[in-house]
């Protein structure tokens, strides 16, 4: 099962790079007389087992495209609201970013499996002169997908024997989870 969801977030990699990848050259084309280059920017990192697990997993994260950099993720409480500002920080310097639709959510639950995923995706835009080092003076639209999956137990007694335990206390299992970030990005430099 593990196996299938990693293909499964490569699948999804590889959608947003693509579409990423189909949008450069039409942005390419807009910034033609300035001297900046556009190319894409791309984030992603997992973890597995009890790191995904945690309250709020620390993500390693490999940044690929303009700038090659190291960093980590956490979601630290409530997703981003629209117009907030959320710097990554990076090996490379900090990107910073402002949120620009509101963030959605979603959730699905295989009770057959005892499955469950929850993902955030957030669209923003890069905020140049807030960003530092080799981010610093960039511009372009991005987006990010956070994502948990795993298991929960069934229930081993009382009326639902058997049964998925979906209870808000019902421990997450270490098999089989996982968390996700991924960013995918168009940026301009100056």
């Amino acid at each position: 099962m593990q196996f299938r969801k990693k293909l499964a977030a490569l699948g999804i990699a590889a959608g947003t790079a693509a579409l990423v990848l189909a949008a450069t050259p039409a942005l390419a084309g807009s910034h033609a007389a300035s001297k900046g280059i556009t190319a894409p920017e791309s984030a992603y990192g997992a973890v597995y087992g009890k790191a995904a697990t945690a309250n709020n997993p620390t993500i390693p994260l490999a940044w690929r495209g303009q700038v090659y950099a190291g960093g980590v993720f956490s979601p630290n409480g409530a997703p981003p609201k629209k117009g907030q500002d959320h710097t990554f920080t990076t090996s490379a310097g900090n990107l910073t970013v402002v949120v620009s639709t509101p963030p959605s959510n979603g959730e699905s639950v295989n009770p057959q499996a005892c499955h469950f995923a929850f993902w955030t995706d957030v669209v923003f835009s890069v905020v140049g002169g807030k960003s530092t080092g080799k981010f610093a003076g960039t511009s372009g639209p991005g987006a990010v997908e956070f994502y948990e999956g795993g298991y929960v137990p069934r229930c081993t007694s009382g009326k639902h024997k058997g049964q998925c335990n979906l209870s808000n206390n019902a421990p997450e299992l270490t098999k089989g989870a996982i968390a996700t970030f991924l960013l995918s990005a168009v940026l301009t430099t100056p």
